[in-house]
Formats: structure tokens, C-alpha cells, sequence
């Protein structure tokens, strides 16, 4: 089998805490407004505003899920 250079390995580190970064910036709670702004007049839209609870307690879980594995491949990559 074959294993990685610690350079490649550091790289593929180093990308994934910036795509769980974006990911946590695009779903941080206080977004949501914004997002309720952005989506006005489409289903989605709709489905946010009516649901401001559900939407807030799902953007919340993703957003603490995210930055947990931002900040540990962030770690990862450092060492």
C-alpha cells in the first residue's frame, strides 16, 4: 500500500480545515437572516421563514460540527 508524502499529507490537511472553515462560515446562526434575504421569494425562502427554530437548531449543529473538524484538521496539518 501505498502512503503519502508528508508534504501531500499536510496539504490534504491543510485543505480540508479551509473547506470546513467555508463550511462553518456559510453555516454559522447568524447568517441566517441573510440567508432568509437571499432566498426570499423561492421555496427555500418560505421554508425558512417559517421555520426560523428548526433552521436555527440545524445551522447550529452543522456549524459546531464544522468547526470542531476545522479546528482539528487545522491541528493535524500544524503538526
Amino acid at each position: 500500500m501505498h502512503n503519502a508524502a508528508p508534504a501531500e499529507s499536510t496539504k490534504v490537511s491543510r485543505g480540508r480545515a479551509y473547506a470546513w472553515g467555508v463550511l462553518a462560515a456559510l453555516t454559522c446562526p447568524c447568517h441566517l437572516p441573510l440567508l432568509v434575504i437571499v432566498l426570499a421569494g423561492t421555496t427555500a425562502g418560505a421554508f425558512l421563514s417559517a421555520h426560523w427554530g428548526v433552521v436555527a437548531v440545524a445551522l447550529v449543529a452543522v456549524f459546531s460540527f464544522s468547526v470542531a473538524l476545522a479546528w482539528r484538521a487545522a491541528h493535524t496539518a500544524g503538526s
